[in-house]
């Protein structure tokens, strides 16, 4: 590949060429789909065209490497998610980036709200029904997990209610959620845009949030930790960072057309119809202050759960 010139290092001549943001998971992924219609609006913005790029591979490891030893000079950005940025540090033994000196904070574009979910014939319909049944029958029930972030909410849910079920790991959503359907297995903790649709038709049923607040699209569904009180896991969410070293004027401007962006009324109500996805712009000051918080909560759940470092 042909290495391209040095863009200017002042935000009044930013940009001079086009601008990249790596997605550290393959197409079709809710990130993905948020960014390219963020992207969208800032290439119109920016007067440059807003690049998105998937690198995915090893759980975001491998787009989110690239993103941190980029050249700091703003062409080269991250859509970093809780995992790539909050968990990995917790559940690898060693990363190649480091999600605290490796990366800038711009803004937070969103947050992702997670929701256990059932098979529709499962004799449970909430959380306590669930914690019953999973207790009149120990090691029975099948709970499908397709991310860290679900296995840390199934082994959690466990621990906090004091119950024991089989977790079963797919690759992502997707298989595990087909299998739901199938009725293979039993439960599965699931990002709620993805549930949404099998929701509304019937597919599978709710059992509740997993998050601390209960979600106005689902207003009669409740969160799992009012029924368990000790039950608590952090919101997913997406948020675009760039390396380590980008000038703090490049960084200003970026999270003001982002902002915008995500303000914009035709991209605002395009992001909230995949279902799910609240909009929620930050400063780069209060997303560093989310990362380092989230880090440490995630750090105590893995702990906790006792789920084995990669």
């Amino acid at each position: 590949m042909v290495a391209l010139a040095a863009g200017p290092a002042s935000a009044a001549d930013y940009p001079a060429r086009p601008v990249t943001i790596i997605v550290p998971f393959p197409p079709g992924s809710i990130s993905d789909l948020s960014i390219r219609l963020i992207a969208a609006k800032m290439t119109q913005d920016l007067g440059q065209t807003v690049v998105v790029e998937n690198k995915g591979g090893a759980g975001g490891i491998v787009g989110t490497t690239i993103a941190a030893h980029a050249k700091p000079d703003g062409y080269t950005l991250l859509l970093g998610t809780n995992s790539t940025n909050a968990i990995n540090p917790s559940l690898y033994k060693t990363l190649p980036y480091n999600a605290q000196k490796d990366f800038k904070p711009i803004t937070m574009t969103g947050v992702i709200p997670a929701i256990i979910v059932a098979r529709k014939t499962l004799p449970a319909n909430n959380a306590k029904e669930l914690i019953a049944l999973a207790k009149s029958k120990p090691g029975m029930l099948r709970i499908a997990v397709g991310s860290t972030t679900s296995r840390v909410a199934s082994e959690a849910l466990q621990i906090d209610a004091g119950i024991k079920m089989i977790t079963v790991p797919y690759r992502g959503e997707p298989p595990g959620l087909t299998d739901l359907l199938g009725g293979q297995v039993d439960l599965m903790s699931l990002n709620l845009p993805t549930a949404l649709p099998q929701l509304k038709q019937g597919n599978i049923k709710p059992i509740g949030f997993v998050g601390a607040n209960r979600i106005s699209l689902l207003p009669d569904v409740p969160r799992i930790g009012e029924t368990v009180k000790s039950y608590t896991i952090p919101t997913g969410w997406n948020a675009i960072f760039a390396p380590a070293g980008t000038s703090d004027a490049i960084v200003k401007k970026l999270n003001e057309v982002i902002v915008a962006a995500l303000k914009d009324p035709d991209v605002k109500t395009k992001l909230e119809a995949t279902g799910g996805y609240i909009v929620t712009p930050t400063t780069p000051q209060e997303l560093g202050k989310w990362v380092e918080q989230d880090t440490k909560t995630w750090a105590h759940l893995i702990k906790e759960t006792g789920i084995p470092l990669l």
